[in-house]
């Protein structure tokens, strides 16, 4: 029969190897849901409960640095693994960190442009006259599909309530399938991730009718989430990081002296680039949220204030 003494080490090396899996899975999961809506938020909940796992995970495998035996080797192998699955989850974060850094952003506009124009004239061709269109993709998958009618018919659907029948949802503003996957593949060549457009043409006079949804020719909302705020600007979701995302907005026209001061003195939301860009910071969970650290950003980019008159 097994002693007490024996009992007690089976027990703890029982409970120890549990709380290796968990760390496991909790690593692995970071490494899986990095930068991705939703997943940060809950375990950004959970803090409280994986940082102390992991730092008794750490200390089983220190407990183990002799190697006495298989089990021992295998705990600080096991630790070693965990290990570089936080470094690997670490990288990532950095990495998507970097990617929305305000030059970065600059930067791959400059390079996509001809690109994002693109995009811009084919779904603004592709839908009917009058349609307002709210398109995100992840990867081939359609995650979020929003359209509103000239004549006031609103369809839409999220991925994270089911399925979602695009082909139908396309229909009800002149798309057709074939024009879904166009937007899609010229979206992934963009290297973006959404479009939001009202197809009004270029008729300033036309304004967009109120909704249930709250939409209007200066604020068009679905849900809690901002689109175009009138029918020259087309807004283009760049990515998602953690819970908020970035975006381009794109104006068809330049941009007056009095619109570039108010994104730059009044709007926390947008940063004012060029006379035909402008990026913003938004949040799909939670709505408009301040561009992070804004005033750093326009004082690094030598944006200023235009003093020659409104247009």
């Amino acid at each position: 029969m097994e002693s007490q003494h024996e009992k007690r080490i089976s027990f703890r090396r029982s409970l120890a190897i549990m709380v290796k899996t968990l760390a496991s899975m909790v690593l692995i999961a970071m490494c899986v849901t990095t930068g991705k809506e939703g997943f940060d938020f809950f375990f950004a909940l959970t803090i409280i409960l994986w940082l102390p796992l992991l730092l008794v995970s750490l200390i089983i495998t220190l407990c183990n640095l002799r190697m006495r035996d298989t089990y021992q080797r295998a705990i600080v192998l096991w630790g070693v693994g965990n290990f570089l699955l936080l470094g690997f989850s670490w990288w990532l974060d950095n990495r998507l960190s970097n990617q929305v850094e305000a030059d970065n952003l600059v930067a791959h506009y400059c390079e996509h442009e001809r690109e994002l124009w693109n995009l811009v004239d084919y779904t603004r061709a592709a839908m009917d006259s009058g349609a307002y269109l709210d398109i995100e993709f992840d990867g081939r998958k359609v995650e979020r599909f929003l359209t509103h009618t000239a004549n006031g018919e609103y369809k839409g659907g999220w991925s994270s309530q089911g399925p979602i029948n695009a082909v139908e949802i396309g229909a009800s503003i002149g798309l057709t399938a074939d024009e879904i996957e166009g937007i899609r593949q010229r979206l992934k060549a963009a290297d973006c991730i959404s479009i939001s457009l009202t197809n009004y043409g270029l008729d300033n006079g036309v304004s967009i009718p109120m909704t249930t949804y709250g939409m209007a020719d200066s604020v068009a909302a679905c849900g809690n989430r901002r689109a175009v705020r009138d029918i020259n600007i087309v807004e283009i979701g760049r990515m998602r990081y953690m819970m908020s995302a970035y975006y381009y907005n794109l104006y068809r026209y330049p941009m007056s002296d009095s619109t570039w001061n108010h994104l730059l003195l009044d709007d926390c939301t947008r940063i004012p680039v060029c006379d035909t860009m402008a990026l913003e910071y938004g949040s799909p969970a939670f709505g408009s949220e301040c561009y992070p650290l804004k005033s750093e950003i326009v004082r690094r980019l030598n944006l200023k204030e235009r003093k020659s008159g409104v247009q």
